[in-house]
């Protein structure tokens, strides 16, 4: 700071404000000159001058920045020469042969790989259906860079979540984020399976040897099969509710979820396949439950669904389901 003040490095002046000693003093001016913050005159003999911090930085990084354009080059060849393979790959896939358009894969690293690469190169439109409750906070702060920054270059993105994670910071976070980057999304009380749709021209949907286990992922590119998931998403957008993260956690989703906590009961599901269904905790759903039974007035849940009946609850738009 002495330095901008009096426009070149002095020994005087930099000894008066730190209080260094000539040693602690080299060491300094040597680190200013390291990080470009100080640059010498055309003199052999001139003065030390102070540097744009925007520039030094700008200096200090170029190395580092050949060196990635220089990877990002190599990643790019290899990436263009391996592609060449698709064809004869596209006629086995992971688990055996493929047909109709369809490619399994099997192994979950693979898969968000796979993703990973279709939607960075998606150009106009990603449809996203992630059911589950809370989100995990590193996931959407190392997705977020790459998701703003597709969105901003003009794609359509519009994601559809579960109501429960409305109450997230972190999701609330990142919701608001895209919003500014011009993305739409939109929760729902239940949703289908994950799914990915990359320019209406590929889709991925789990695929799940057993039930405890990672799902692998069924890629389908045959353009009929895409199109109904595309209509699948589209029925699920229309009946979602826009998520305004700046709004209360529940806002204008209190009464979708008490209808469907209803609902659910009403059909005698567990509370674990009731908790499952609407992306909660097993203890979150019972606490639901319990408030909704107090303010039916209901000592069971079978009381609790006939009264909801009753009283109309369990309608939507005017129609009993």
């Amino acid at each position: 700071m002495r330095a901008l003040v009096d426009g070149r490095f002095s020994w005087d002046s930099a000894g008066e404000v730190t209080g260094l000693g000539r040693e602690g003093l080299v060491r300094c001016r040597e680190e200013l000159l390291a990080h470009h913050l100080l640059q010498p005159t055309s003199a052999d003999d001139g003065p030390l001058l102070p540097v744009n911090p925007e520039l030094a930085a700008a200096r200090l990084a170029e190395p580092l920045e050949q060196t990635i354009r220089s990877y990002r080059t190599a990643v790019d060849n290899t990436r263009e020469r391996l592609l060449q393979l698709m064809p004869a790959y596209l006629g086995r896939s992971v688990s055996g042969p493929v047909s109709g358009g369809l490619e399994i894969v099997t192994d979950p690293a693979e898969v968000q790989l796979m993703i990973d690469q279709y939607v960075s190169k998606c150009s106009r439109d990603l449809m996203t259906m992630q059911p589950g409750g809370k989100r995990d906070p590193a996931t959407l702060q190392r997705s977020l860079p790459n998701d703003y920054a597709m969105a901003q270059r003009g794609v359509r993105v519009r994601m559809i979540y579960q109501h429960t994670t409305r109450t997230q910071l972190s999701m609330r976070s990142y919701v608001n984020a895209m919003a500014e980057a011009g993305a739409e999304v939109r929760t729902a009380d239940q949703l289908a399976e994950r799914m990915f749709i990359v320019d209406r021209e590929v889709a991925f949907i789990p695929k799940r040897a057993q039930p405890d286990q990672p799902p692998g992922a069924v890629v389908v590119r045959e353009p009929v099969l895409v199109s109904f998931l595309c209509a699948l998403f589209d029925q699920f957008w229309i009946t979602s509710q826009p998520f305004h993260a700046e709004g209360p956690g529940y806002q204008n989703v209190s009464d979708d979820l008490k209808r469907s906590l209803l609902e659910l009961l009403a059909q005698g599901l567990k509370d674990e396949v009731v908790a499952r269904r609407l992306g909660m905790s097993v203890r979150t759903c019972r606490r639901h439950i319990a408030s909704l039974m107090q303010e039916l007035g209901a000592e069971s849940r079978f009381e609790a669904g006939v009264r909801a009946a009753q009283l109309g609850l369990l309608r939507r738009d005017g129609v009993e389901e």
